[in-house]
């Protein structure tokens, strides 16, 4: 074996130890590429950590994605705003895709009729939140209820009330779609009460705000819980026809006789 094979032999072996696994298996390929002597050692030595952090920072996305709870993956480039008919001006929709809103600790209320998008925006944030290095947490109302009931049986609904305000951003879907009892509604304020001013929460729902107080079956826990909601919130109230209409009128399954 010759002396540069020993070397980066010995080299790959060190990255490997110091956890730099992907500098070592790309590097070879990297000293071995054209045009490698005309780059200055600053440049090379940031184009070799640049295979570490690139390699890394997509592997911790997809964790972050796999984690998610997510049911499936949305994409904002494929919410399609010309078929609303109102509730998302583009200035707004360009400030969500900013992801400003996950910084500010600001909550994001998607209301609406169901089939408009509600649940494809709130994956969609989700999704991006992912990729562009925050945590986010999917599940429904009525999961998200059910879990802290159990814990609640269990005598850990302090701990599970900790968990749920762990994520940057919590997707909490389908908010409203069934009335609550006294009980369900008391750990529901008890969740939105945790995520209070530490971090966002994305809601969907097709209840508009003067239906909560029927919809908790308590007027006061109502109150409470939307005062908490709103105090830092972007609401958007979306109109428009069913997005799976668009759909199955896009494949033609419906006639016009």
């Amino acid at each position: 074996m010759s002396a540069q094979n020993i070397a980066m032999a010995a080299l790959t072996t060190r990255m490997e130890e110091l956890g730099l696994s992907f500098m070592s298996a790309g590097l070879e390929t990297f000293l071995g590429a054209s045009g490698r002597g005309s780059v200055s050692l600053l440049d090379s030595i940031r184009e070799l950590v640049d295979l570490e952090y690139t390699a890394r920072t997509e592997r911790m996305a997809r964790t972050r994605l796999k984690l998610s709870g997510m049911p499936t993956y949305k994409h904002l480039c494929d919410f399609d705003l010309g078929w609303l008919k109102g509730g998302m001006p583009t200035a707004r929709f360009e400030d969500l895709k900013s992801l400003a809103f996950i910084e500010r600790k600001e909550n994001v209320i998607l209301l609406g009729p169901s089939g408009v998008g509600k649940t494809h925006l709130m994956l969609a944030l989700g999704h991006h939140a992912c990729m562009t290095g925050y945590s986010a947490y999917h599940i429904t109302c009525r999961d998200a209820i059910e879990k802290l009931l159990r814990a609640r049986e269990q005598s850990r609904l302090r701990k599970a009330l900790s968990w749920f305000r762990k994520p940057h951003v919590l997707l909490l879907d389908e908010v409203g779609h069934e009335p609550l009892s006294p009980e369900q509604a008391h750990v529901f304020f008890q969740l939105i009460n945790v995520r209070y001013e530490t971090g966002s929460i994305v809601m969907t729902s097709n209840r508009t705000f003067s239906k909560w107080a029927e919809l908790m079956s308590d007027e006061a826990v109502a109150t409470a819980m939307l005062d908490r909601l709103l105090h830092h919130a972007q609401v958007f109230s979306l109109k428009g026809d069913s997005y799976r209409m668009k759909e199955r009128l896009r494949v033609g399954a419906v006639g016009f006789d």
